[in-house]
């Protein structure tokens, strides 16, 4: 459930008539207190088993944890060892506390750490829940690819009708070939009208769009629609997929989290599940696409406000932390 001091703070931005996002974005970051001052306490900090790309240096939780403390992050004897799915080093480290993080489909191991944060929605004080769309916010605020952090819980700005025009239909950009459904709900689409397909599986573009949030977000905002399919479905799986569909402006196709309307506004994006079968989604997509007005009603839906579960204020999390170290 929201947090009552998130939802007294949103009814009072969005009804005063400045709106500053970046007032927003500190609430959201920071919390009611805002940054701690004066001299934060030290908190020496390890990350074991990530994916090879992650930056242990700067990344979510060290730019969050460093808004309450003096953050230097270590390779062994860490305060806080903050665990992934991607291998086994974890175990040969000291650490005083240790977390475990997944964005994977994986439920967490509760008895074999002191906390834990993913996906799941577990009644369980250890386990605090965050879906990786989050996560991803995050990032593409810091590596540039959107303005804000908060911009997510803003009001979408539409196009105009010639923008919507200037689009292109539907983008499909994915790397792993063995998600069947996805497969299929592609093929169908594809067969009433050309979706282009952006990215190494089922490429008919003849180019590959590079890897990274800013050149995917950029390429998405090019089209009406774009495929927002998780290669997996689980109660309250809900990855960065549908968050990238909603950052670059279009409307997302989505399939996966049963639960989905439980954080993402209804309305707000074309969920293929809820149809009594593929054709009728199919057909239901084809008309939006035909109608300005009519997806403009779709997409003019802010995503996360007003849901039951909201996750964008993520300085609960580093108060969930600071409280078991």
């Amino acid at each position: 459930m929201i947090d009552a001091r998130t939802s007294a703070f949103l009814a009072d931005f969005f009804a005063g008539g400045r709106r500053n996002p970046l007032e927003l974005e500190r609430f959201l970051l920071t919390g009611p207190d805002g940054p701690r001052r004066g001299a934060k306490p030290p908190l020496k900090l390890a990350f074991h088993d990530f994916w090879p790309e992650f930056d242990s240096r700067r990344n979510f939780f060290t730019a969050l944890l460093a808004t309450r403390f003096a953050v230097r992050v270590v390779e062994d004897d860490s305060d806080l060892a903050i665990v992934s799915v991607f291998g086994g080093r974890h175990r040969e480290m000291r650490s005083a506390r240790s977390l475990y993080f997944t964005g994977e489909n994986r439920r967490p191991p509760l008895d074999s750490f002191d906390m834990a944060v993913s996906f799941d929605r577990l009644d369980d004080p250890r386990h605090f829940r965050l879906p990786l769309y989050v996560v991803h916010a995050h990032d593409h605020f810091r590596e540039t690819a959107t303005p804000l952090f908060c911009q997510p819980v803003l009001p979408p700005v539409l196009p105009s009708r010639r923008e919507f025009q200037d689009r292109g239909f539907c983008a499909f950009l994915y790397k792993n070939p063995h998600a069947e459904r996805r497969n299929a709900f592609f093929a169908m689409l594809d067969a009433r009208r050309r979706v282009d397909a952006v990215g190494w599986h089922l490429n008919n573009t003849g180019s590959v769009v590079r890897t990274g949030w800013l050149p995917k977000i950029k390429v998405f905002q090019r089209y009406r629609f774009a495929f927002a399919f998780e290669n997996s479905s689980h109660p309250g799986y809900l990855t960065e997929k549908i968050l990238d569909a909603f950052q670059a402006g279009t409307v997302p196709l989505y399939w996966g989290d049963p639960e989905l309307r439980r954080e993402v506004a209804a309305g707000s994006f074309i969920d293929v599940s809820a149809f009594p079968d593929d054709e009728a989604a199919c057909s239901h997509i084809l008309a939006l696409d035909e109608d300005y007005d009519a997806w403009c009603a779709v997409r003019g839906v802010p995503p996360f406000l007003g849901t039951e579960d909201f996750h964008f204020d993520v300085y609960r999390l580093v108060e969930f932390i600071e409280a078991r170290l």
